[in-house]
């Protein structure tokens, strides 16, 4: 009994997998056969990287069926194709590539295969020279029956183009980098990425150099003031870098010694810095003229004291004491230089101006590690006011005693803001004076037009 019982179980199991098997048959499709990338396609040539284009066949289905399949070239395609589309592609000449793969056998089970064309890059360059349109019309064609053919995948065009094979920075030219605070690490590792345009097979040795020119170029062109990274504030663990084989990017790193910023704790050395960065070499490919340096930019200040608090205790001249009425009405009080609104400014006596010097004596409300100071002057169609050309700031810890934080001094009138790093002090109290301004609006008796739109000072 037992007996009949196991072999009862055995023909209902292999019953059971005859139905699944069978239900699966229903549920799928017959053997299918197509190209993948039908109608039009485009492809870039990297010369010495990859002169073949593979064009994809896939058979879908059961996989209960074999295929041959042949690619031919197809001139009437091409018309009709641009028929269609309105294009104006023309027929590339035949000593400009070669079909050195134009048949396919798949296998039952095979799923995807692809023909091999193959360019003549040096012949294919000087066509495209002369036109870019340029292509080669493809057309499939399936020798076995029993296979479902896809008939709207059967052409295709393939258009060419021409690159150079190159190595280049992702973030080519000024990047935002790093923002170092004074409480920061004392070494933090900075990557910075590179990139082929094609598809790299091979390790790739590049090399890069540090070069201050870039950053005084793109200074001049600019007309910004950007510092140079200091030698002492990075380190490279080496100059030759490699881009692994089969991979597209990478990364190169440099080490920030933010100490050596602040190796004088007496003044720390806070501004805009930029490491100037230029790829000069690659073992495998071009460099790119486009985006072959990078100015890193690591931007380290104190942070900006909050002035809400602040209080002008004192001021030697202002628009409000004007003897013409409208300008006196002007609201142009001391009080703008820190109401932390650039738009807003104080203005001298405008009429008969105060000789110079002017001063503002400001309390802070409370004791600041001061570590650098400054002011803005108006801009855009207020800038003509903005002529404070030299002077002093000085700082005291009760009003009564005061001592010189720094001297400053614009170059040139059309600059609209100055900062100073200055000796690390304790204060309370911040004396801005200006001593100089610019001819402009400067008057007989030592006096000046001026507008100050707002002071600063930073630290902690």
């Amino acid at each position: 009994m037992k007996t009949n019982k196991y072999w009862l179980s055995c023909v209902l199991l292999i019953m059971g997998i005859t139905s699944c098997k069978n239900d699966l048959d229903i549920n799928m499709v017959n053997d299918t056969i197509g190209l993948m990338n039908p109608d039009m396609v485009t492809t870039t040539i990297y010369p010495g990287v990859n002169e073949v284009y593979n064009v994809q066949v896939i058979k879908s289905g059961k996989g209960q069926n074999g295929a041959q399949a042949t690619l031919t070239i197809d001139k009437d395609f091409l018309n009709k194709y641009n028929s269609e589309k309105g294009t104006n592609y023309s027929l590339m000449p035949s000593d400009c590539y070669s079909l050195t793969l134009n048949t396919l056998d798949f296998s039952e089970s095979d799923y995807q295969k692809a023909f091999t064309l193959k360019w003549n890059v040096e012949k294919l360059q000087a066509v495209l020279e002369d036109d870019a349109n340029v292509a080669v019309p493809l057309t499939m064609h399936v020798n076995t029956e029993g296979v479902n053919i896809a008939q709207d995948r059967l052409s295709t065009l393939v258009v060419p183009s021409i690159d150079t094979p190159t190595l280049a920075f992702e973030n080519a030219g000024l990047f935002k980098g790093i923002m170092p605070t004074i409480d920061d690490l004392d070494e933090r590792e900075v990557h910075i990425k590179v990139q082929t345009n094609f598809p790299n097979r091979d390790n790739i040795i590049y090399e890069i150099v540090v070069d201050p020119q870039l950053l005084a170029d793109y200074n001049e062109q600019n007309g910004t003031s950007y510092q140079l990274l200091p030698e002492a504030a990075y380190k490279f663990s080496d100059n030759k870098w490699t881009l692994p084989a089969l991979t597209n990017e990478s990364y190169f790193s440099f080490t920030f010694k933010k100490k050596a910023l602040m190796a004088n704790p007496e003044k720390v050395e806070f501004g805009e810095y930029v490491l100037p960065v230029k790829l000069v070499s690659a073992s495998t490919c071009e460099i790119s003229q486009t985006a072959s340096t990078i100015l890193y930019s690591i931007s380290f200040q104190p942070a900006l004291i909050e002035k809400a608090a602040w209080k002008v205790l004192d001021n030697n001249t202002c628009s409000k004491e004007d003897e013409t009425s409208w300008i006196a009405s002007l609201d142009w009080g001391p009080e703008k230089t820190i109401d932390s609104d650039p738009a807003t400014f104080w203005g001298s006596k405008w009429t008969t101006p105060k000789p110079l010097p002017y001063y503002f004596v400001y309390d802070m409300a409370a004791e600041y590690k001061i570590y650098k100071v400054g002011f803005d002057n108006p801009t855009g169609a207020d800038a003509w006011r903005g002529n404070a050309k030299a002077g002093y700031i000085e700082c005291s810890m009760d009003n009564e005693n005061w001592n010189r934080l720094t001297d400053w001094n614009l170059s040139a009138q059309e600059i609209r803001s100055i900062a100073v790093n200055v000796n690390t002090t304790t204060a309370r109290y911040l004396r801005f004076v200006i001593t100089e301004a610019f001819d402009s609006h400067l008057f007989e008796n030592g006096g000046s037009q001026m507008n100050i739109a707002e002071f600063y000072a930073w630290g902690e």
